[in-house]
C-alpha cells in the first residue's frame, strides 16, 4: 500500500535520513538468521529485505518463520482489469515489463481472468477502497505430509501461489480532494504493489526503492521507469537471490495456542482441505485452509509485533467459517508440541 507524505524542510529530511542509517530491521528478523551463509551474500547485504515480515507454519517448537516468493523459471499467469482503458493498459503492461527485466528471473504471461495465478484489478469508487493509491495479497502454499511440515535441504517447501491486486483510480490530495491518478502516479503504484505481490511483505524504512511507503517516492520512481530507465530494487532482487522457505527464526507458543493450532490443523486435514496458506502483511498475518467452495478457513494472530519484542503471548482468532470447523470437530487429543 502506498500513501502521501506531508512535506517537511531540508532539516527534517537530514534527520530522517540520518536515523535510517542505523534502523533497525523492521521484519522481526536479521541476516544472521539466515543459515549457510546465505545472509553474507552481497545482494542480501545491500538491501533492506529484513523489513519484510516473514510467513510462519506451526512447528514442534512454536512457529517457524520462512521467506516466501513465486517458483523460478515458470512464468507467472496474470490478468489485467477487464474494465481498463488503452492507456491503463499501457501502463500496467510497462509495469509488468520492467519487474520481468530487474534481474528477479521472473517472467509474466498475459491470460485471462480465470485461468490467473495474479489478478490486477481496479477496485470500484466509494467504501471499501483500500487507502492510498492500491493494496495487495499474496498467498504462499505450504507443504505438509505425514509428519508435519516439509523440509528440503532445511527449507520449508512453500512457494507462493496466488496473489491479487487492487488499484484505485483515483486518490485525495493534501486538501482531501479526490483526484485522478497521472501516469507516473498510477504507474509506480502498479510497480509497488507488484512487488507486494511478488513477495515483500513491508515497507522498508530507508533506501531507494519502489517499496517504500511514500508517495513521492515512488511516483518519483515511476516516472524513470516510464521515459525508460531500468527498474532497479535491492529489496526484491535479494528475496529472489534467496530459495522460497529459507527459515529465517522461530517464535515459540504458549499451550493453549499450540493446542488450538494443532486442533485447527488435524481438522483441516481431516476433511482434506486445501492448504495450509500463510499471508502476511506489515500488521496482520493469516494461517489458512481453503474448502471445496473456495471458502477460507483462517487463523489470525494478534499481537503479532514483526520488528519489535512480543509484549504479549501470540494468540489465535478464528474466522467464522474456522469457528464452524473446530466446533464440529469438537475437543481433540493432540498433544501439544
Amino acid at each position: 500500500m502506498v500513501t502521501g507524505g506531508k512535506a517537511r524542510g531540508p532539516g527534517w529530511l537530514a534527520a530522517i535520513a540520518l536515523a535510517a542509517a542505523c534502523a533497525a530491521p523492521q521484519g522481526g528478523w536479521d541476516y544472521s538468521d539466515l543459515p549457510a551463509g546465505l545472509g553474507d551474500r552481497a545482494e542480501v547485504r545491500n538491501s533492506r529485505l529484513f523489513d519484510s515480515a516473514p510467513h510462519w507454519v506451526p512447528s514442534d517448537r512454536g512457529l517457524l518463520l520462512f521467506l516466501c516468493r513465486w517458483p523460478d523459471l515458470a512464468p507467472i499467469p496474470v490478468s489485467l482489469p477487464q474494465d481498463a482503458d488503452s492507456r491503463e493498459l499501457r501502463i500496467l503492461r510497462v509495469a509488468l515489463a520492467a519487474w520481468s527485466n530487474a534481474g528477479l528471473g521472473i517472467r509474466f504471461q498475459e491470460v485471462v481472468p480465470d485461468a490467473a495465478r495474479l489478478e490486477i484489478l481496479f477496485t470500484p469508487s466509494g467504501g471499501g477502497s483500500p487507502r492510498g493509491s492500491g493494496d495487495a495479497l499474496a498467498d504462499c502454499a505450504i507443504d505438509i505430509g505425514p509428519n508435519g511440515v516439509v523440509f528440503k535441504k532445511g527449507q520449508v517447501q512453500a512457494r507462493i501461489v496466488w496473489a491479487s491486486i487492487h488499484l484505485n483510480r483515483r486518490q485525495a490530495d493534501a486538501l482531501g480532494r479526490e483526484m485522478a491518478l497521472d501516469d507516473d502516479q498510477l504507474l509506480g503504484a502498479a510497480l509497488h504493489e507488484l512487488g507486494h505481490a511478488l513477495g515483500y511483505s513491508g515497507h522498508p524504512v530507508q533506501g531507494a526503492s519502489i517499496m517504500q511507503r511514500t508517495t513521492d517516492e515512488v511516483r518519483k520512481i515511476g516516472a524513470r521507469v516510464a521515459s525508460g530507465a531500468p527498474l532497479i530494487d535491492p529489496n526484491l532482487r535479494a528475496l529472489y537471490a534467496l530459495p522460497s522457505g529459507v527459515v529465517v527464526g522461530r517464535i515459540p507458543l504458549g499451550p493453549d495456542s499450540a493446542r488450538l493450532l494443532a486442533r485447527f490443523d488435524a481438522s483441516a486435514r481431516k476433511v482434506d482441505f486445501d492448504g495450509p496458506f500463510s499471508r502476511v502483511g506489515d500488521t496482520r498475518t493469516r494461517y489458512f485452509y481453503r474448502g471445496d467452495q473456495g471458502t477460507a478457513y483462517a487463523l489470525t494472530a494478534t499481537h503479532w509485533r514483526p520488528g519489535g519484542a512480543q509484549k504479549a503471548e501470540i494468540a489465535f482468532q478464528a474466522n467464522a467459517a474456522a469457528q464452524v470447523l473446530l466446533r464440529l470437530a469438537g475437543p481433540t487429543k493432540t498433544p501439544v508440541p
